[in-house]
């Protein structure tokens, strides 16, 4: 008898909600999807994994690997870790410098000030060499900034003294990296899940905010001065927050929340002023609920309660909070990301997104999940045994959340990936899979000051790691898993018997260990069912010889076939295309079937 043939495009993503019948339609869906990622190219591509930074050479920020790491962000070419009792600040994974250290250097003279004043009145002091407007400067153990220099004996503050003292040492916060060994430790206790917000101040890198829940708001800036980086590091003294967990910038201002005896209030730095609460455009706002995480949408706040979701706007006249929902909360805060112009966050019913809707300065709460309901229903079920992560893979447009599980075994970590697309009718929509093996408790990505993605991670294993990047967990094998929905070609009461295979996979270097397995009838015990097959060795080799240019897929064919002999029959049948090694990755871009038709049932 003659084959008939069905050409099968792979795209959808990760399906575990929907009926057999149904996924008859959507043939290119997934039922399991481990380690792949919706491809923006299309098809599903087999993920990076992740390798120390700094490789071999690699060493953790506080010099002892049983030391908790308790958040990481990058910053100023580098990243800023905090471990154990510090925090640490490295360009390269190798070397790293403590920063939590008292950076205020004595300059010379004495200084007399006033009460109610700004005025600062030097003897013996060379104020226009030894410092420059916006310098960080003490008096009488009170840190300032300088607004203005008038002569080496006067100079005015950006705000007024509380307190008439003489004769008092002035010291200016920057020193250079080998004089920090010798600086006093500013001691950060019991740190735990740090969060950060950049603003974007003087200096090429601005100054990074750090916050614990714990300790009093960091603020550490890293500035080339003469060709060589200056370190500044200082704690925000009262009215400062005493101990926020969470912070972001917005309208030029530092914004932070989840103190200890305030947990339902947002608290506001001044305008252009991040480490000043208690100026004029400075305050707070109580929204009534337990506050789990804050984040800039256009030109909103949105609050994210434990309960409810607040929108706060207009800090530079009237302050303008309302709300957006009081049916609906944030589970947990580390979820919440920007991706595709909107906001996405765990929710007690799965994930969701703050979208803007049609109408101006309005927003709407919509659900994403509902796919992969049984992956978030198992993680908001167990939620209190993990600790959340996520970020975004801005080039993809692709959201990942990890749960971490303490004292888990590294395969046994989980995490759930979404690409964000736009399906054959040009619907945005997120494509699912899952991330197994990925032993990371912190994640962050940012773009580095030559505007590249970076993004890092970190476990319980005391180094940072470089995420999306080489073809392994930190040494262990990918273990990819895709397999499709069971397929009836259009006719489940006709028995097919399957001839031959062809399928579209793109590689991106050498592997040889992919295989591909059919299952019959719902992989159904009552029918013979074939072993895997190999696909064969796949190769991104070059149409020029050896020739190489930027990538090892430079000339290479745009979406190689492997066509593979394969026997079995049924009225339907599923495909499983899986490996485990260190091999290079691969995209499963399509499937053509070729079969003989039987007899019907």
């Amino acid at each position: 008898m003659p084959t008939q043939g069905a050409s099968i495009t792979v795209a959808g993503g990760l399906d575990l909600v929907s009926s057999s019948h149904a996924l008859f339609r959507t043939p290119g869906a997934a039922t399991i999807l481990e380690n792949f990622e919706s491809s923006t190219t299309g098809g599903y591509r087999r993920i990076n994994g992740y390798t120390k930074w700094g490789g071999s050479n690699s060493a953790a920020p506080s010099g002892t690997l049983t030391d908790v790491i308790t958040g990481l962000t990058p910053y100023a070419g580098g990243v800023v870790a905090c471990q154990g009792s510090g925090i640490f600040w490295s360009d390269d994974g190798i070397t790293w410098l403590q920063i939590n250290k008292d950076t205020y250097v004595a300059k010379t003279g004495t200084v007399a000030v006033s009460a109610g004043s700004a005025t600062v009145t030097g003897t013996g002091t060379s104020f226009t060499t030894e410092f420059a407007v916006n310098d960080r400067i003490q008096i009488n153990s009170i840190n300032y900034r300088v607004l203005s220099i008038t002569s080496d004996t006067v100079l005015t503050l950006d705000s007024n003294v509380q307190a008439t003292a003489s004769s008092q040492v002035v010291k200016r916060s920057g020193v250079i990296g080998s004089a920090l060994a010798g600086a006093t430790t500013i001691t950060r206790n019991n740190q735990t899940n740090n969060q950060f917000a950049t603003f974007e101040s003087d200096g090429a890198y601005g100054s990074l905010y750090i916050v614990d829940g714990t300790n009093k708001i960091a603020e550490f800036q890293v500035r080339i001065e003469g060709g060589v980086n200056n370190y500044y590091f200082e704690e925000l003294a009262s009215p400062a927050p005493s101990n926020p967990k969470i912070c972001e910038i917005f309208s030029e201002r530092l914004v932070v929340a989840g103190q200890t005896t305030s947990t339902s209030t947002v608290a506001y730095s001044a305008r252009l002023k991040p480490y000043d609460f208690e100026g004029s455009s400075a305050g707070e706002i109580d929204v009534g609920d337990i506050i789990v995480g804050i984040k800039v949408f256009r030109n909103s706040l949105i609050i994210f309660c434990k309960n409810s979701i607040f929108e706060l706007t207009s800090l530079d006249s009237t302050p303008i909070i309302k709300s957006i929902t009081k049916n609906i909360g944030c589970v947990n805060g580390n979820s919440i990301q920007e991706i595709g112009g909107d906001l996405i966050f765990l929710a007690p019913d799965g994930l969701r997104t703050v979208a803007g809707t049609a109408r101006i300065d309005d927003v709407e709460i919509g659900s994403i999940s509902r796919k992969i309901l049984p992956l978030i229903n198992n993680l908001l079920t167990n939620i209190q045994q993990f600790t959340i992560s996520s970020m975004v893979i801005r080039e993809r447009s692709q959201y990942r959340l990890f749960y971490h599980k303490s004292g888990q075994g590294q395969s046994g970590q989980l995490g759930i990936i979404g690409t964000f697309k736009f399906d054959a009718n040009g619907v945005p929509a997120f494509e699912w899979s899952e991330a197994k093996g990925m032993d990371l408790k912190f994640c962050a990505s940012e773009l580095n000051p030559q505007n590249q993605e970076v993004k890092f991670g970190a476990n319980e294993n005391g180094y940072i790691y470089e995420i999306d990047k080489g073809n392994n967990f930190d040494g262990a094998n990918i273990n990819a898993r895709f397999q499709t929905p069971d397929m009836d070609y259009g006719d489940n009461g006709l028995r097919k018997s399957l001839y031959a295979v062809k399928a579209n996979i793109k590689p991106e270097g050498t592997q040889p260990d992919l295989k591909m397995r059919i299952r019959y009838d719902f992989e159904s015990t009552d029918v013979p069912q074939p072993g895997s097959v190999n696909v064969g060795s796949l190769a991104a080799t070059s149409n020029f010889g050896n020739a190489v240019y930027g990538t090892a897929t430079y000339g290479a064919v745009t979406l190689p076939s492997k066509r593979m002999i394969v026997t079995g029959s049924g009225f339907s049948n599923n495909f499983r295309f899986f490996s485990n090694d260190t091999n290079a990755a691969y995209a499963v871009n399509g499937l053509f079937v070729s079969f003989i038709a039987g007899g019907r049932r």
